[in-house]
């Protein structure tokens, strides 16, 4: 039973790296694979209420550490606040870690996750790289504040739903640092006025 299981989630996992690998391979430069639809495909037919609810969870948790690890490359290059700069590099991190947990998690779970950044997270990317220099280290706390508010939502959401025990105790796990990191970002973004109207 056991090395079925295990079978089984090595297969998963195989297919996905190979499906994502085949999809990367057979993209032009004028299309991009969504490894977010990817992982969703991946763990369809879905049957299970609970276990489409960690689906969920998991795959959004993942395009929501792409989208940090991105946004702190980018404030890494761009900001002109050194605290800026710490701060993104502190986040690129903490969700480079986390990222590999939930990869880990996925394939304990068998469940797919995305292993490349989804097309939203190139799209947030893309959305704070268009403002000027002057207006960047503002327009990057936005977009920081913004999603930690969406992501520690969703955290939430996760505790108190009916969800798999260890993907909800990684989610508790997770919670004070996104707290944390929100409250850092809010206070940077105070010390340099209110927050910027640019990219809303």
């Amino acid at each position: 039973m056991l090395i079925s299981q295990l079978l089984k989630k090595s297969v998963l996992y195989i297919v996905f790296v190979l499906t994502a690998m085949l999809g990367a391979i057979g993209c032009r430069s004028d299309q991009q694979v969504d490894s977010k639809q990817i992982a969703i495909d991946l763990n369809k037919p879905k049957n299970d209420i609970a276990k489409e609810q960690d689906e969920r969870f998991l795959v959004s948790a993942a395009e929501f550490d792409y989208e940090q690890i991105l946004l702190g490359k980018l404030a890494n290059q761009r900001a002109t606040s050194p605290d800026v700069k710490e701060l993104a590099k502190m986040l690129e991190d903490v969700h480079r870690t986390s990222k590999s947990e939930l990869g880990s998690m996925g394939i304990l779970k068998s469940i797919a996750v995305p292993s490349t950044p989804t097309k939203n997270a190139h799209a947030v990317y893309d959305k704070v790289n268009v403002v000027s220099v002057e207006e960047f280290d503002a327009a990057y706390l936005t977009q920081v504040i913004a999603r930690h508010n969406e992501a520690i939502g969703m955290f939430e959401q996760c505790i108190g739903g009916n969800h798999d025990p260890d993907i909800r105790n990684w989610a508790i796990s997770r919670l004070p640092d996104l707290r944390l990191h929100l409250a850092k970002a809010m206070d940077l973004d105070a010390q340099s006025g209110p927050i910027s109207e640019v990219i809303r």
